[in-house]
């Protein structure tokens, strides 16, 4: 018997009207990988990473059992309704609560 666990995803954000199916081009890229059954990590972000496509992410994430996200900020970038949990050279990474969003 075995067991595949799905861990790594790409989540595409696109403008309204466009989708993936059409093959528009998206407005911001990123990989999530689950670290555990109710925690997801969104690394590689790429382009325009709205509040609001934060929110609908989360959602669907939600939907999947999914509590928790971490975000990596560089910087002094905040991540809103985070708390930040360590930095790591000019990253800080930030715990955020799936329903806070």
């Amino acid at each position: 018997m075995i067991h595949i666990e799905h861990l790594t995803s790409v989540v595409r954000v696109y403008r309204p009207g466009d989708s993936y199916e059409f093959g528009d081009e998206p407005v911001a890229v990123a990989t999530l990988c689950r670290t555990d059954a109710h925690t997801v990590e969104i690394m590689a972000a790429m382009g325009k990473l709205t509040r609001a496509a934060m929110r609908e992410i989360a959602r669907a994430l939600a939907a999947g059992g999914v509590r928790t996200l971490v975000i990596k900020r560089a910087g002094a970038r905040r991540m809103p309704y985070g708390k930040l949990v360590k930095t790591h050279g000019p990253f800080s990474y930030y715990e955020v609560a799936v329903e806070a969003m």
